[in-house]
């Protein structure tokens, strides 16, 4: 579907006289050399820069009449190496040198170097092959004709047609007979492949043209098959699959083509009137065959290109004299006509005839040219595939150039011929209708215009070697626009989005023409030269410009949006484009092309394709045709030439956000059915419209089928926040608007669609649609919709129920059925399941059986495990005397239902033994207090409630319930109640209320001080022993104590000023020790097989990797996961506490940490044991005590800023290193990493007399 387009034609003249030898072309540095002369003088080297602008001449050392066998320049050595049909060789270098290598004596018949300028291949006057290397030394020589090919068949008759029966009138084959065409030459062809292993070589041999494939090495490969007439040209394709020669035979001529193997492998017919073909070649790229060839108006250059097995003459290049056209190594659609007196440098383009104009009548049509006919297909009526097409025109002559017009709906174009001036416009209407010839336009004779754009209905823009010219249609007048001739203008390109003809420079600068043919004025200025422009309204910023460059670069203005776009289309909304990735990107056409914002750069389509609406997955080598102007279809060709018409889900969605804002709900349901697309975007693109239009919704989409499809698709997402959020600008304000939970979303719709479908006159036949908004709500109305298929007939009634098993699991039907204890309904719903009739059938008459409804209705619903409402009705059977108390307490007992069972029984006899029962209860759960208010509650249960009180450590309460009137407790069972609360207090170290316990209900003073001692409770023991009269007590129970305590708080402080000062001395040797070093010395070792530590040598990672799959063969699943836990907190708790380790620093500020928190709880200790040594005389050991408590507390104090303020490295989550943020000068953090500890007070605890 592609057209070659000329963007530069630049003619060289040779001085008057003098005429073109040869030619060749330095792709590196865009020279041409140019061998020239008249008949009577010497001849000349001519060097042209890239400007075409004549920079050297040298002197050849043979006359301009000498026919030259060929030249070719040497990229390597920077030679240009000329050959005559005399034999002599010449080279010429950078400086102008000429030099000549040598002379084969039996003359050059031709020449040709291979493509990596290694080997040179001569056939000599006299037939004769010779190699050489690119120092002209001689690598083999054999004769042309002669030698058996390398890989020749023996034939022993097998198969053959002389062997076979051929029947009874079969008449003997005629033999081909190979002859010479008419136009034949005479002279020797060769030709290398593309990769420099084979070359082949055509010659006449014993009066006939024949085809030899040679190796490298000059080995006979194969030879070509016997062609009728074949002729002297030969091409071999460089992508090595096809070899091209020519044929004339009786009623045609054609371009044969061969295999490497030598057989036939397809042929084309040359058009009518195309006489003598003078030469073959190939492009770079294998995709264009150039056919010098003389017709009835002169030599031509034709271009041909296939698709899908079908040649297309794509465009023919007129001028004057042609002798031959040589391609470009590099821009494999830079091509070199060679002319008498001079040469004419062509650059081409291929890119689609479409139609742009954003219109809805638009055909969206193509036009694909094929030498003078033009192939039509409006692809919004008709997709045909090429090389047919819907209507096919027949031109004058070979056409050069369509353009569709910019004006109206778009469906007309306009046809530039070859001779450059001739202007075809055709109209077209919409539908499948055939174009309709308008009129013809000529175009001034010095027009020379490779380029139209039909602007408007009675102006056409031509760009030609003048610049760029306007043409009045009606007045057949035209103007050069003014200074247009000297801006180097390659693309002219209508712009309909935008209503302006651009006009793009080699500069990369893009200029809109001026109608009235003033100065075009600059539009953007891109980064690159583009060869494919259009533009777009993008609001505030006016036209953009999008170009494609020939190197697949696609710029919008100045940004670039794709360094790999291989194809684009603009459309007013969108921009879609290709990459060489073969993924389409599809781009809002909005401020963001330009600013970026909303869109993503870069070309990551391997990661991202197929996620969101943006990208998508297409064809190797895929490129865009067109896009429907308003519609959702793009057309894309296929690198075989198929066409394929996808509709990209951007495009979908945004046809459907159109129809949702005009209302048009069932347009956009089926769109949304058609294309996959997630339905719950009708409400989500405006839900209080959606929600407001319910009716209109209902009125238009009709069918039950579609409406089930739409409800059953609902959830509470918002799609446009996640699936679709859109493209360019708004989809930033998108994701920006929430995370896209859309809570009760589904309910809400389900709820306001039910109203309206049960109001309507239709409503029976939209009741499987209320089946299914009840079904689909959250959670689902399952009791609700079994309720409706009650109320209907039997007939509906099974339609409803099949309908409603449809949509949900019979299961969760049928026990629905039975939770309205309808037996019949669940009767019906169990005969449409899978179940074995001999399981529901008899649990149904069982439950018929029973003669109370509420028993009945009890076993309903504890077997649905419904336990409050089971509840409810056990306990009416048990009112009624259908059930017994202890099944009633048991069924209680067993789901935890005691506080709704006494709201039930409120009032009731048996109320308080169920207060009983949910006091044994909390008591089995160890919840006393509870237990011991249930107990109470009862008023029959004192003694369960005092021994809850015992166990819940509340003994005032219990002593307290014991000793009051009609408790029923004696005073010996007080005593023991007061004896077992004390143990039971000492248990859990509550000593100051064992002791009160012990003081205020028993005599047992002496087990009353000894537990004040052991809670260190130093004051209230020596009270307690003189209040109650017990001296002694001071002297036998609390001094021993208070000796005993001072010895071991004196060996704590010891053991914690020891531990401390071990530690502070450890951790300045680790902190002089740099972290790199650390780090180095031992490597921080993850868990995971994947992250290990790069400094880890192969074998301890090989070593770790066995482990971890010998492991994880014994084990699975979570006693896998338990045990890799275990295992990773016990490694790090072991390097954490390793010398050495990179962890240990923060092992010992975490220990440091420790043993200041026991020095400030050690504080009031000290304090209070102090007093009581100086009540009992023993000053000297409370004054030694305080001066080694002060030392340490002294020592943490001096310490404890550096120790925490100073910290380096911390361990964070799962055991990882974490290295400080900010470092101050000496390389430490200047932030605490762990909690800094509360310190120690340095006096407060202190008894300031004791000195």
């Amino acid at each position: 579907m592609r057209n070659l387009s000329v963007l530069e034609e630049t003619a060289v003249a040779l001085p008057e006289g003098v005429r073109v030898l040869d030619l060749c072309v330095d792709a590196v540095e865009s020279r041409t050399f140019v061998v020239a002369g008249d008949s009577t003088a010497t001849a000349q080297l001519l060097t042209y820069d890239r400007a075409y602008l004549l920079t050297s001449t040298a002197a050849l050392p043979f006359a301009a009449s000498e026919r030259i066998a060929g030249m070719h320049f040497l990229m390597e050595r920077e030679q240009v190496v000329v050959a005559l049909e005399s034999g002599d060789i010449c080279t010429i270098d950078s400086s102008g040198a000429v030099d000549t290598v040598g002379t084969v004596d039996a003359r050059i018949a031709a020449w040709r170097w291979s493509p990596d300028d290694e080997v040179l291949v001569l056939v000599t006057g006299e037939d004769r092959l010779l190699l050489m290397t690119a120092d002209f030394d001689v690598l083999g020589e054999s004769p042309l004709a002669a030698g058996q090919r390398e890989d020749a068949p023996v034939s022993v008759g097998w198969g053959a047609r002389e062997t076979q029966y051929q029947g009874r009138d079969a008449q003997p084959e005629p033999e081909s007979v190979s002859r010479l065409s008419g136009d034949d030459d005479m002279r020797v062809r060769v030709s290398w492949r593309g990769d420099a292993q084979f070359f082949a070589v055509s010659f006449v041999h014993q009066g006939a043209r024949a085809l030899r494939v040679f190796a490298r090495d000059g080995r006979v490969h194969s030879e070509g098959e016997g062609a009728e007439t074949l002729e002297h040209t030969l091409a071999w394709k460089p992508s090595g699959r096809l070899i091209a020669a020519t044929a004339r035979r009786a009623h045609r001529h054609e371009v044969v083509f061969f295999e490497r193997n030598g057989l036939r492998h397809g042929e084309f017919a040359l058009r009518a009137g195309t006489g003598r073909v003078r030469e073959l070649s190939w492009n770079a790229e294998s995709s264009v065959l150039a056919v010098v060839a003389e017709t009835r108006d002169g030599a031509c250059v034709q271009l041909w290109a296939d698709k899908n097995y079908h040649w297309y003459l794509k465009q023919e290049l007129r001028a004057r004299d042609v002798v031959r056209a040589v391609w470009d190594p590099e821009e494999s659609l830079r091509l070199t006509v060679v002319c008498a007196r001079g040469f004419v440098r062509v650059q081409l383009h291929s890119a689609a005839a479409v139609a742009h104009a954003a219109s809805l009548e638009s055909n969206a049509a193509a036009c694909v040219v094929d030498g003078a006919r033009v192939l039509y297909t409006p692809f919004a009526h008709a997709n045909v595939p090429p090389p047919m097409a819907l209507h096919t025109l027949d031109a004058p002559m070979s056409v050069r150039h369509v353009a569709f017009a910019a004006f109206g709906a778009g469906n007309g174009f306009a046809l530039l011929l070859a001779d450059q001036r001739t202007v075809v416009l055709y109209a077209c209407d919409a539908g499948k209708a055939r174009p309709r010839e308008l009129r013809y336009v000529e175009l001034p004779a010095d027009a020379r215009a490779r380029q139209v754009a039909w602007a408007e209905r009675d102006v056409l823009v031509s760009l030609g070697a003048g610049g760029v010219s306007v043409t009045d249609v009606a007045a057949g007048s035209t103007r050069v626009c003014a200074g247009s001739a000297g801006m180097g203008l390659a693309v002219l390109a209508a712009a309909p989005l935008v209503g302006q003809v651009l006009a793009a420079g080699a500069g990369g600068r893009v200029y809109s023409v001026a109608l009235d043919a003033s100065e075009p004025w600059a539009l953007a200025q891109l980064p690159a030269p583009c060869a494919e422009v259009d533009a777009v309204a993008c609001g505030a910023l006016g036209a953009v410009v999008v170009g494609r460059t020939a190197r697949n670069q696609l710029y919008a203005n100045s940004r670039l949006l794709s360094a790999a776009c291989s194809s684009f289309f603009l459309r007013r909304d969108m921009l879609l484009f290709t990459t060489t990735t073969h993924c389409l990107r599809v781009a809002a056409a909005d401020a963001s092309l330009v600013t970026g914002a909303g869109a993503a750069d870069g070309d990551g389509d391997e990661a991202a394709a197929g996620q969101g609406e943006a990208r998508r997955r297409i064809e190797r080598g895929a490129a865009i045709v067109l896009a429907a102007p308003a519609g959702d279809a793009v057309v894309f060709q296929m690198p075989r030439g198929n066409l394929e018409t996808v509709r990209p889900r951007a495009l979908v969605l945004a046809a459907v956000r159109r129809m949702l804002d005009a209302r048009e709900y069932r347009r956009a349901l089926a769109a949304c059915r058609a294309n996959r697309i997630d339905m719950n975007v009708l409400y989500d693109h405006a839900p209080a419209a959606f929600m407001a239009d319910v009716d209109a919704f209902v009125a238009q989409v009709r069918e039950c089928d579609l409406l089930n499809l739409f409800v059953s698709g609902l959830r509470d997402e918002d799609v446009t926040r996640t699936m679709y959020p859109g493209i360019g600008a708004d989809r930033g304000a998108r994701a920006a608007a929430g995370s896209g939970d859309s809570a009760g979303k589904t309910t809400a719709v389900c709820r306001a669609l039910r109203p309206v479908l049960q109001a309507r006159a239709d409503a029976a036949r939209l009741l499987p649609t209320v089946l299914t908004t009840l079904v689909c709500e959250r959670p689902p109305a399952i009791d609700e919709a079994l309720g409706v298929i009650a109320a209907l007939g039997a007939d509906e009634r099974d339609a409803a129920l099949t309908h409603l098993l449809f949509l949900t699991d019979v299961g969760t039907v049928y026990d629905a059925a039975l939770g309205r204890y309808d037996l019949a309904l669940a009767l019906r719903v169990a005969e449409r399941s899978q179940r074995d009739p001999r399981e529901y059938l008899p649990e149904l008459r069982a439950l018929r059986a029973l003669e109370s409804e509420e028993l009945r209705r009890f076993t309903i619903d504890a077997q649905l495990r419904r336990p409050a409402r089971a509840l409810g009705h056990l306990c009416a059977a048990y009112a009624e005397g259908a059930c017994a108390w202890d099944a009633l307490v048991a069924y209680v007992d067993e789901h935890a239902l005691h506080r709704e069972c006494l709201a039930l029984l409120a009032g009731h006899a048996r109320a308080p033994d169920m207060h009983v029962a949910y006091g044994d209860a909390l008591a089995r759960d160890k919840q006393w207090a509870q237990a011991a208010a249930a107990y109470m509650l009862s008023q029959r249960a004192h003694a369960q409630a005092v021994d809850a009180l015992v166990a819940g450590r509340q003994w005032q309460l219990a002593l307290a319930l014991a000793a009051a009137p009609g408790s029923g407790f004696g005073a010996q069972r007080v005593h023991d109640l007061a004896l077992r609360a004390s143990a039971l207090l000492s248990d859990h170290h509550m000593f100051a209320d064992a002791a009160r316990c012990l003081l205020e209900h028993t005599d047992a003073t002496e087990d009353a001080v000894a537990l004040l001692v052991r809670g260190a409770l130093w004051a209230e023991a020596v009270r307690c022993s003189y209040q109650r009269g017990r001296a002694d007590l001071a002297e036998t129970t609390v001094l021993p104590g208070i000796d005993a305590a001072g010895a071991a708080t004196d060996e704590d402080i010891a053991e914690i000023r020891a531990a401390f000062a071990a530690k502070v001395l450890r951790l300045r040797e680790v902190r002089a020790t740099p972290l790199a070093l650390m780090a180095e010395l031992q490597p921080v070792r993850d868990d995971s097989v994947d992250v290990m530590s790069d400094t880890a040598s192969m074998a301890s990672q090989f070593s770790t990797f066995t482990a971890t799959m010998t492991d994880a063969s014994r084990v699975t699943g979570s006693t896998a996961r338990r045990i890799s836990k275990t295992k990773r907190k016990a490694e790090r708790r072991r390097l954490r506490g390793k010398k050495g380790s990179v962890f240990e620093e923060s092992h010992l500020v975490d220990s440091l940490a420790k043993l200041v928190d026991r020095v400030r709880v050690l504080q009031p200790a000290v304090r209070e044991l102090n007093l009581a040594l100086i009540q009992f005389a023993r000053a000297h050991v409370a004054r030694r005590l305080q001066r080694a408590f002060a030392e340490l507390v002294a020592a943490v104090l001096a310490d404890g800023d550096w120790v925490f303020d100073q910290q380096r490295i911390l361990v964070g989550e799962g055991g990882q290193l974490d290295l400080a943020g900010e470092v101050n000068a000496d390389g430490m953090s200047a932030l605490p990493r762990l909690p800094k500890p509360a310190f120690p007070s340095a006096d407060s605890w202190m008894i300031s007399a004791l000195i």
